[in-house]
């Protein structure tokens, strides 16, 4: 019936952990705090494994709501016949295996919040009962005649550009600005290596005391190849290399051994110089292809401008278009290449 997770976050239960030491998340943590004063409704942005989900539950522990439920459901892993079930309800009898009444997500959330996960995977079908719902705070189950009212505090997080999906026509405007009254960005770890000690040790000792492991330790050699790859999948990837590490331990401390070959590879790869103030010079080692050079300095260009396309595609010289263009070719390449390490 779908993924769906119904959790209860409170003021007892324990707080959400965002590990960061990166001035950007700093100020991004601050506004968090800012926003879950109100009830605004929050777009969570960023790649596959950043954390959106847990800036979610920051907004959610921080609010006014907090002793109410948290709802989270993963719009892209319900089956698109399913959706508007699972997110409204439905009547008994609605169709067939409707066995009885079922309260969906918007009903369960009533008076708490409700975070739709990959929002930009919302059949284009739904997505117009979808903006009635948010924007009249009431809805009817499927085979209902009934209008139910709710209050709800909405967030909804995507990997994708939903303004590209809107211009494509898979995504509707209006539902767009609907959801997008606050974005928060969440940078990719790439771009706030610092914070890699941190979740190092963070991660390392959540898992050695999950598997009764003694308190082992990191070389520095792994943590520079670490600091040195790139993390397609973020700190999620991060998370799990880790405790394969900690598992394939066999003495006190992680050597390179212990690390998967294809981190190794990314060894040495467009180290930023950091010791210029504005972070605006790389050193790109020789034998490094045009295509990896031109992804790497997209990347940095971006990245030096708090993602803005439009300023970025000035600055490279290209259009906003061109621009567009090449970074969905990279992300392309990108998940192919995830793909490929999680099928070794």
């Amino acid at each position: 019936m779908g993924d769906v997770v119904k959790k209860e976050i409170n003021n007892q239960d324990k707080k959400p952990v965002f590990i960061t030491q990166n001035p950007l998340m700093v100020e991004l943590l601050e506004k968090v705090k800012l926003i879950s004063r109100t009830n605004a409704t929050v777009l969570i942005t960023g790649e596959n494994g950043t954390g959106k989900e847990v800036i979610a539950q920051l907004l959610h522990y921080f609010g006014s709501r907090s002793d109410e439920d948290m709802v989270a459901v993963n719009c892209g892993a319900i089956p698109s016949d399913l959706v508007e079930s699972e997110l409204f309800g439905h009547e008994k009898g609605a169709f067939t295996g409707a066995h009885e009444k079922k309260a969906g997500c918007f009903e369960q959330a009533h008076g708490g919040t409700l975070f739709l996960d990959e929002v930009g995977e919302m059949p284009k079908s739904i997505q117009v009962k979808l903006l009635r719902a948010v924007e009249l705070g009431s809805f009817r189950r499927v085979g209902g005649k009934k209008e139910i009212d709710v209050d709800i505090s909405l967030i909804s997080a995507t990997n994708k550009i939903l303004i590209d999906q809107v211009k494509s026509g898979s995504f509707r405007e209006d539902l767009f600005f609907r959801l997008n009254v606050v974005e928060l960005y969440v940078p990719p770890l790439r771009h706030r290596k610092e914070d890699i000690p941190l979740l190092v040790e963070f991660y390392k000792n959540f898992f050695c005391e999950r598997y009764y492991i003694e308190n082992i330790e990191f070389t520095d050699e792994c943590l520079e190849i670490f600091k040195s790859y790139d993390w397609p999948g973020n700190v999620r990837e991060l998370k799990n290399i880790v405790e394969r590490s900690v598992v394939l331990s066999k003495g006190e401390t992680v050597d390179m051994d212990a690390i998967p070959s294809h981190i190794h590879r990314g060894e040495n790869i467009y180290p930023v110089c950091t010791g210029n103030p504005n972070h605006n010079i790389m050193q790109i080692p020789i034998g490094t292809s045009l295509e990896e050079i031109e992804r790497k300095v997209i990347d940095h260009t971006l990245s030096s401008v708090d993602n803005n396309k439009t300023e970025a595609a000035k600055i490279l010289g290209c259009s906003r278009k061109t621009l567009h263009n090449k970074l969905d070719k990279y992300k392309k390449m990108t998940e192919r290449n995830a793909q490929a390490v999680g099928n070794d």
